[in-house]
């Protein structure tokens, strides 16, 4: 019944109420108090019909159309909208389909200037189908989940490794699949004192991943501390039977949608793809995967971190710092010491006060290069 009920409260306002919902993110964003847009997708159709009713009309209609789902909060203080499409990846991923790309990105640039925010993020894997299948670039105001995703693993390790009363460093890891993602994460780890390795996978031909050589994954995941999961589905964790010889006393992190059945295994199982910060949730819940409203997706942060600071890093390094410093945490976390900001007064984000709490335009003035695209 929720589920009905979701479905056509949805479609009432992407059809029926959406120009006056457009009239209304203008008039509030008038005050100044939006910050980013940001657009979300399903994974599969289970997490589609959580929105959308089954008709082909109604997807054909709204295809290539963000429509308005719900509000990032700060407090009681709206500062971001997130916007979702019917559109499922392997969909947008298709050549024919880039007039549909296209088409999202001059949306979500529309939004952006309704609502006077100042950046654009993009969830999952929209960023590198829009940018590697369709040649459209990806620059600020446009942030991609890149340098959120990275942060969000690398967070997770260290409270489960704080958990476990485990040395933090020279801990053996195993990366499962995750392409360009992967490999960066990869590098990054062990640039931070981490053993980390890499299980390579493919595509098959009907578009399941699979590892490249199952009998040499199976014996590379004996003594792992941890393995991190990036394959994009958890029942392709669960089909590859890598399940089955990973050693008990191993965490896994994943990071795939829908996520891996944690109950089906004997390994203790961590989200990997959330972070947190004190105060700040979406409204409503995300649909899919289980979320919390406290739980902002890792993809979201490059696109949130530039709203709220005016920095838009170009080192990963130098983007974790200045993430740990805006006091962004792994969700795995129950409580955690609350910000600094959280404890301003809220009319000073509305009156154009830096996050720092002092007088002026100075994260203005560095986001100039955003607002003016």
């Amino acid at each position: 019944m929720r589920k009905l009920m979701r479905q056509i409260i949805f479609v009432t306002f992407a059809t029926i109420l959406r120009w006056p919902v457009c009239a209304l993110i203008a008039l509030v964003g008038r005050t100044g108090v939006f910050k980013t847009v940001f657009l979300v997708y399903a994974t599969d159709e289970n997490e589609v019909q959580g929105v959308y009713p089954k008709s082909k009309f109604i997807r054909r209609y709204l295809s290539g159309k963000p429509t308005p789902a719900g509000l990032i909060m700060d407090g009681w203080l709206p500062i971001g909208l997130y916007l979702g499409i019917p559109d499922l990846p392997r969909d947008l991923s298709r050549k024919k389909n880039r007039h549909i790309a296209e088409k999202i990105i001059q949306q979500m640039h529309w939004y952006r200037r309704l609502a006077g925010a100042r950046t654009i993020g993009l969830a999952g894997q929209l960023g590198p189908i829009f940018s590697r299948r369709h040649n459209i670039p990806m620059d600020p105001p446009i942030f991609t989940s890149f340098y959120g995703n990275i942060f969000s693993v690398h967070e997770a390790i260290n409270w489960v490794s704080r958990q476990k009363r485990t040395y933090l460093h020279r801990q053996k890891i195993t990366i499962i699949g995750g392409g360009e993602l992967g490999t960066a994460l990869q590098t990054y780890l062990n640039s931070q004192g981490y053993d980390c390795s890499m299980i390579s996978v493919r595509y098959t031909v009907r578009g399941k991943v699979r590892p490249v050589n199952v009998d040499e994954s199976r014996a590379h995941l004996h003594g792992m501390d941890f393995v991190i999961n990036l394959m994009p589905r958890g029942e392709e964790f669960m089909e590859s039977g890598l399940g089955e010889v990973i050693p008990q006393n191993t965490a896994i992190v994943d990071f795939s949608r829908p996520p891996i059945p944690a109950e089906q295994l004997t390994q203790k199982v961590y989200m990997g793809n959330r972070v947190r910060r004190s105060g700040m949730r979406f409204m409503f819940a995300l649909p899919g995967g289980g979320w919390k409203q406290k739980q902002l997706p890792a993809c979201s942060l490059p696109a949130l971190i530039a709203a709220m600071t005016g920095q838009a890093s170009s080192e990963l390094e130098s983007f974790c710092l200045l993430a740990r410093q805006q006091f962004f945490s792994t969700a795995l976390i129950d409580t955690q010491v609350a910000s600094q900001t959280a404890k301003l007064p809220r009319w000073d984000a509305i009156w154009g006060r830096s996050e720092s709490g002092v007088e002026g335009n100075s994260a203005l003035d560095s986001i100039e290069l955003f607002s003016q695209k």
